[in-house]
């Protein structure tokens, strides 16, 4: 991982041992002979290179970024995806009704991007047996000169299922070094009952009408909780599943090209989950 300054919602991250450490990567092997799981459950998250095509996820990033208007992307090439500098007009709101996000998640193409066969795979092997996908699947999508990012927060929050029936598979649509904002774990928070409500009557926090996320002041929370945030470079192709329990949030995009995600869920096939998470997502639909 570079020696860069590492920012999220515009607050600087140390880059020092005491703030950060390496997210660690687990071989593909491990998903089939239990590592992964045993992986899961020791440190709330499963870290995968190249699990998929690395062209197939280079292409649904373009056929994304084609949606918006040329003059969008730097010299118009959407698979890249470099901000030019200007904003398209007259846009509703990031994944509302009329919004390229919006319609991307109900194409063809990205359902069946999202039902990956190695996905689904990857699914069963950490749960340890049948899966079902949760249709709501969020686009994220951070230009670069916002100070904007995702704040922390653990997934549990949002979604009323039992934390060991339920993963997330975070795909990075395109590569992402930590200058494009990729996700930062919190080490080993999983383990910590109660922490999002510890947490929440202390820490410094930006949006007051949402007390959902946890803070979004990252190096404060890496004080307080006295853990490090696990930080690395990825790449078109890789995944990571995480626990519902985990604390993780995103540093902000601060390269040229676009940060461009996916949280596709995976559910232990029967049991019990939040029916307003059969339907498709919108950014406004409050979940």
């Amino acid at each position: 991982m570079s020696q860069v300054t590492l920012v999220s919602n515009g607050l600087p991250l140390p880059h020092s041992p005491d703030y950060i450490a390496p997210l660690t990567a687990s071989p593909l092997a491990a998903l089939e002979d239990g590592r992964a799981t045993a992986q899961l459950a020791a440190h709330g998250y499963v870290y995968l290179r190249g699990l998929l095509p690395r062209k197939l996820v280079l292409a649904m990033r373009e056929r994304y970024f084609q949606r918006f208007p040329a003059a969008f992307v730097k010299d118009g090439d959407a698979r890249r995806a470099a901000f030019s500098g200007q904003e398209p007009q007259g846009l509703p709101a990031h994944g509302t009704v009329g919004h390229p996000a919006y319609e991307f998640v109900r194409q063809p193409q990205f359902i069946e991007f999202a039902e990956h066969p190695r996905l689904r795979a990857a699914a069963q092997a950490v749960l340890g047996g049948p899966v079902e996908r949760l249709r709501r699947t969020p686009i994220r999508h951070f230009v670069p000169g916002r100070p904007a990012s995702s704040r922390a927060h653990i997934d549990g929050t949002y979604v009323q299922a039992a934390a060991s029936d339920l993963v997330t598979l975070w795909v990075p649509l395109g590569d992402c070094p930590v200058t494009s904002g990729g996700l930062v774990y919190l080490e080993d928070s999983h383990e910590e009952e109660g922490i999002s409500e510890r947490v929440r009557e202390l820490a410094p926090y930006d949006r007051p009408g949402d007390r959902r996320p946890l803070t979004h002041d990252l190096k404060w929370m890496s004080e307080h909780t006295r853990r490090r945030w696990l930080v690395t470079d990825y790449a078109a192709g890789d995944v990571v599943i995480h626990s519902p329990l985990i604390v993780h949030a995103s540093l902000d995009c601060r390269s040229e090209e676009m940060r461009l995600s996916t949280d596709i869920r995976y559910l232990r096939l029967g049991t019990h989950y939040d029916s307003r998470w059969r339907g498709d997502w919108a950014a406004d639909d409050t979940y």
